[in-house]
């Protein structure tokens, strides 16, 4: 299974739209899923927008890490805004949560946990409005057009 971060470079290098939706469906994971869902659904909105400043990546061959995305996906209430689980941690706390997390994880992988936070990932053509056709009932219908 390729990583996150492997299907948005195999993304970006499709030329049509079609290749595109080739690239997600020949890769369709809930980690992706969750991640698109995560990064583009209006419900979600996160306490940080970026890399923290002391954030120092994990020196590690890709693949090798003992943290996984997929594992880490489910820990990211603790940083979604007024999500009651995580109502009582406080910002000090999330923010060493966050860098504790992070640096767990692949350099690459840490970047679309970021994506996530700033609700875009960086990879060309990888909008709202592809997402909404790849996955019609994930994202809700949006009144005004989304970049």
């Amino acid at each position: 299974m390729k990583s996150i971060y492997e299907i948005f470079d195999s993304f970006e290098e499709a030329k049509s739209k079609e290749q595109k939706m080739k690239v997600i469906g020949d890769n369709l994971s809930q980690v992706l899923v969750s991640v698109l869902e995560m990064t583009f659904h209006p419900k979600y909105e996160w306490h940080f927008k970026e890399m923290p400043e002391n954030f120092k990546p994990l020196v590690t061959v890709p693949g090798i890490s003992y943290a996984k995305l997929h594992t880490h996906l489910r820990k990211m209430y603790l940083f979604q805004k007024g999500h009651p689980e995580s109502a009582n941690v406080t910002m000090e706390r999330r923010k060493q949560l966050l860098l504790q997390f992070l640096e767990a994880l692949e350099p690459r992988e840490a970047e679309v946990i970021i994506g996530i936070f700033k609700k875009d990932q960086g990879v060309k053509g990888l909008t709202y409005n592809f997402v909404k056709d790849a996955f019609p009932d994930l994202l809700p219908e949006c009144t005004k057009e989304k970049k």
